[in-house]
């Protein structure tokens, strides 16, 4: 601990480079009302702050409430912290629900750069002048945000595009309040057991990667090619095309598209759009996104959805994406399928499953509140439940009990949240549940087919093999110590034969497990092997046979025994 502390305290004199940075902000939290924290921390005196100026408040701050102070110094803290804020809005199982609340309100909108500074920055990413580049530029920006703003142009083959262009130094900028929000974590962390726990350091190295993502266009663009790829046999999903030839990793090209942004009721109407089919459809594509696909956008407001004048749902801005695993996408179906079946048991399992749960939390206090949490659902009939808030009650109760839960999974509820959002203004009937149990069923079919059994047959035999190469070595090491005269055993078994039937029955079924592996294996060859024995019985089926009767005699056998 005193090492980690000596670090701590090595890396924040180090870092007085950044002495200017370190004012500003020490500044902005102070006038918030924030000295407290900083005193509480441990920061206010290692950082020689007078006290007289500690818990001085701004005239006019304390009309606001906590939260709308932190909302407020996040916004004058600049960039960095603009979009740090914004990822914590995605993380109820970190910060209260009115914490939360405020965070989303966090704008990035900032007054636009200069166009002969966007000129340059293009120049000399594309390394030629700007008229060689493009047959049109308007120098006017259609928006302009913290990272960098865009542009209306037209290429020499007469495309429409947009322009993204990157902000000249915003890089540094970010660097440098990262290497500060690092620095501030190893230093609470060496004094906090708390801050320990929710591992600062790892979450600053969270924010540091997904701010490096978005600063990178070139991973925005290769997202937009992958949700072109995975649309490309649908018809009524449009996704921009980028150019690379006239991309880097600060100048982002793509199809300029007009549409009808789809909280613009009004103009569908006029357009005589089917406002249903459309609600359907959007709902439909996010679902395939995150069961199917496993490849979700991360922020399908309004903003980044339109429609063409055909009924095609664009998507646009791939800055912000979630990529679900195999395994947590299989989780994610899970807890979606428990929640649906309004199943206490199994939505426990599934939320202990998803989570990394603290060693000490109390199972039957945590069971207690989904209880209470499926009673809210219980009585609503389905088809008015909605997804996205059931899964956020989830994200409350992993907050009240330390559970911490993939981002891939907190990007994911926000992503339905706002999906039921934009859904609800096009048809506030439809239901969300009904458009989901498609999608759920084709998940848990995909991992009941015989390629997908098979392949987690094979990995769990794999694993198990792992495990009994190891044992040779660890039995080798018991009995080095026993002999030494070291082993220390320590036991308490009040209840020995049961304990040891359980062991039995346990056994039993692990052995009558991997028979039933073996018939699943052989299934899945029945689909794969065509060949006979002695030209006439079929190899796999005759195998399938011979399996099943074995396994059958063994679970009568382990049934008349009582071991089962």
């Amino acid at each position: 601990m005193n090492k980690a502390k000596d670090d701590a305290d090595m890396q924040l004199r180090r870092r007085y480079k950044h002495l200017k940075r370190y004012r500003e902000i020490i500044n902005i939290l102070l006038k918030h009302g924030f000295g407290h924290i900083l005193h509480q921390l441990g920061l206010a005196e290692f950082l020689s702050i007078p006290g007289k100026v500690l818990f001085k408040i701004e005239p006019g701050i304390e009309q606001f409430s906590i939260p709308q102070r932190v909302r407020l110094a996040i916004e004058e803290l600049g960039p960095t912290f603009i979009k740090v804020g914004q990822i914590l809005s995605t993380r109820p199982d970190l910060l209260p629900p009115d914490y939360i609340s405020e965070l989303e309100k966090l704008q990035d909108r900032v007054p636009a750069f200069e166009f002969d500074t966007a000129k340059q920055q293009i120049e000399r990413e594309l390394d030629k002048p700007l008229e060689e580049i493009f047959a049109e530029f308007d120098p006017k920006p259609l928006a302009a945000a913290s990272i960098g703003q865009v542009y209306r142009a037209v290429l020499p083959g007469g495309q429409k595009v947009v322009i993204k262009v990157q902000r000249p130094d915003i890089e540094k900028m970010i660097n440098i309040d990262l290497e500060i929000l690092y620095d501030v974590a190893r230093f609470i962390e060496s004094r906090s057991n708390w801050a320990e726990m929710y591992s600062f350091v790892e979450m600053v190295a969270e924010f540091d990667r997904t701010l490096h993502e978005e600063l990178d266009y070139n991973a925005e663009g290769r997202n937009a090619d992958t949700f072109r790829k995975n649309f490309a046999g649908d018809p009524e999903v449009f996704i921009p095309m980028v150019y690379w030839d006239f991309s880097t990793r600060k100048v982002l090209t793509m199809d300029y598209v007009h549409g009808v942004k789809l909280n613009n009721i009004q103009e569908i109407n006029r357009l005589g759009l089917d406002r249903l089919a459309l609600a359907r459809k959007v709902a439909q594509v996010i679902f395939k996104q995150i069961l199917i696909d496993g490849f979700f956008h991360g922020d399908p407001h309004p903003g980044n959805l339109a429609v063409l004048s055909g009924g095609k749902i664009v998507f646009m801005d791939f800055g912000m994406v979630g990529l679900l695993t195999e395994e947590t996408k299989s989780k994610v179906g899970n807890l979606m399928m428990a929640l649906v079946g309004k199943s206490s048991d199994a939505v426990m399992k599934a939320v202990l499953d998803l989570g990394v749960v603290p060693k000490n939390v109390d199972k039957k206090l945590l069971r207690r509140d989904i209880d209470l949490l499926q009673r809210k659902y219980y009585e609503v009939p389905l088809s008015q439940i909605s997804l996205g808030e059931a899964l956020n009650d989830i994200m409350g109760v992993a907050f009240k009990y330390h559970i911490r839960v993939p981002t891939e999974f907190t990007l994911l509820v926000k992503a339905l949240l706002i999906m039921e959002g934009v859904v609800e203004e096009l048809d506030p009937n439809l239901s969300i549940i009904k458009v989901a149990k498609p999608f759920g069923k084709r998940l848990l079919m995909e991992k009941l087919s015989p390629q997908a059994l098979s392949k987690t047959a094979v990995k769990s035999l794999r694993e198990f093999g792992d495990i009994l190469s190891l044992l040779p070595k660890q039995v080798s090491k018991i009995l080095d110590l026993a002999a030494e005269g070291e082993l220390e055993l320590k036991h308490q078994l009040p209840q020995i034969d049961e304990v040891l039937t359980r062991v039995n029955i346990m056994i039993n079924r692990l052995a009558f497990s991997i028979v039933i592996t073996g018939l699943i294996i052989g299934t899945a060859f029945l689909a794969l092997k065509e060949s006979t024995l002695l030209g006439q019985v079929p190899v796999a089926e005759a195998g399938f046979l011979v399996a099943g009767v074995l396994g059958f005699w063994f679970l009568v056998s382990i049934l008349r025994s009582g071991g089962f």
